[in-house]
C-alpha cells in the first residue's frame, strides 16, 4: 500500500518488528533460537600443545636407528639369500626407503605414531582439529623429510627467515597424556 505521494505503508495486519533488531521477521524461522536467546557458538577446537623438542628428537633418533640399522642388515644379508643375482647394495637402499615409509607413513596412519614415537607415548595428529591424519598427508609430509636436510645448507646460504620446524602438511606431534587429558585419544 502507498499513499499518493509514493510513500509506503506498513501493512495493518502485520506485527511491528521487535525492539533491537529492524530485520527480525514477525513469527520468527523455523530453526532459528527463541527470540531473545544467543545462538549457540561453536566450540573452540582443542588442539594439544606440540611436544618438546627435545622429545621430538629422540624419537626420530629411534627412528633413524630402526631404518638405518634394520635396512641395509635385511637388504644386504638377508634378502639377497631369498633372491640370488640381485645386487645387495640397491637391496639394501630399497629397504631403507621401504623401511622408512612402513614405519613414518603406514605407521602413523594405522596407530598415529612411527615406532620412535610410540616407544616416547607420542601421537601424530592434524594441527588443525587434532584428527587423524591421512594416508597422503604423510605421504606428503615424508617426502618433505626426505629433503630437509639436504635443503638446510640452501636454506642457509638464502637467508631464508620464518622457522624451520614449520610444517606445511599441518601435521602436529603430541604428547599422547595431553591428548587424554582433553579427551581426544
Amino acid at each position: 500500500m502507498s499513499d499518493p505521494r509514493g510513500q509506503h505503508q506498513p501493512i495493518p495486519h502485520s506485527l511491528p518488528p521487535r525492539p533491537g533488531n529492524p530485520y527480525a521477521q514477525p513469527h520468527g524461522q523455523p530453526y532459528a533460537p527463541p527470540y531473545g536467546q544467543p545462538a549457540p557458538q561453536p566450540q573452540p577446537v582443542r588442539v594439544p600443545e606440540p611436544a618438546s623438542d627435545e622429545r621430538r628428537i629422540f624419537a626420530a633418533a629411534v627412528d633413524c636407528v630402526l631404518v638405518l640399522g634394520g635396512g641395509p642388515t635385511l637388504g644386504m644379508d638377508v634378502l639377497p639369500k631369498f633372491t640370488p643375482g640381485v645386487d645387495p647394495l640397491l637391496l639394501a637402499v630399497a629397504c631403507v626407503f621401504g623401511l622408512s615409509i612402513v614405519n613414518q607413513v603406514l605407521g602413523a596412519w594405522i596407530f598415529r605414531a612411527s615406532l620412535g614415537k610410540w616407544m616416547l607415548r607420542m601421537r601424530v595428529v592434524r594441527e588443525t582439529d587434532a584428527g587423524r591424519p591421512g594416508f597422503w598427508r604423510l605421504l606428503h609430509r615424508w617426502l618433505l623429510g626426505l629433503t630437509w636436510l639436504p635443503m638446510q645448507p640452501v636454506r642457509y646460504l638464502a637467508c631464508a627467515d620464518g622457522d624451520p620446524y614449520e610444517d606445511h602438511c599441518k601435521i602436529r606431534y603430541v604428547r599422547l597424556k595431553d591428548l587424554r587429558r582433553l579427551g581426544l585419544g
